[in-house]
């Protein structure tokens, strides 16, 4: 759902892969294989899209926005939010069709088991915090030794500094992770 909806997004802003790459940081090769379902972005190029565009996260995700009213409120349902899928993680996108809000809501599966295997930091604007719903997760930074944290911890990271979790156990591992980028203030 994200690659027609990223590129509709696009067509509507009416800017070229070159400008939405100027705008984004995201380069044209990469933006034209998300357009065209060949590569799964990871949260910090979606968040780096949405700014680029303008636009909300949930936007990226189909999500329609809604007029701010006071007093809003959402709710998603066990299984109804929209997945998006990474070879590290598997992001549920909560209540993505609030708009305006500050942070953005995610649970998420770590399926990565080695940070060989997750590849480059994760840096974007903006602060994280994680609550291990299940598993064991390890979370490896710069500037700090990794950190294990097991069901109930929880960790709050600012995003600028590069980050990525890992699975610690057998199983994949649940996360509620809440991430805010300037492009929500």
């Amino acid at each position: 759902m994200l690659a027609p909806t990223l590129k509709r997004l696009r067509a509507a802003s009416r800017l070229t892969l070159q400008q939405l790459s100027e705008r984004s940081g995201v380069s044209v090769s990469t933006l034209s294989k998300i357009e065209n379902g060949q590569l799964s972005p990871t949260y910090e190029k979606i968040a780096a899209l949405a700014s680029g565009l303008g636009v909300e996260v949930g936007e990226l995700f189909g999500q329609v926005p809604k007029p701010t009213p006071l007093g809003r409120r959402s709710v998603t349902r066990a299984g109804g939010g929209a997945v998006h899928e990474t070879d590290q993680y598997r992001y549920e996108a909560v209540n993505a069709d609030l708009p305006g809000k500050r942070f953005v809501p995610l649970v998420t599966t770590i399926k990565a088991r080695s940070i060989q295997q997750f590849g480059e930091l994760s840096r974007h604007d903006g602060e994280e915090f994680i609550y291990v719903l299940d598993g064991e997760v390890t979370v490896h930074s710069d500037y700090y030794t990794p950190l294990t944290l097991s069901k109930g911890d929880s960790c709050y990271f600012d995003s600028a500094m590069g980050h990525a979790c890992i699975s610690g156990g057998e199983e994949d591992a649940r996360v509620l992770w809440v991430c805010s980028h300037s492009s929500l203030a």
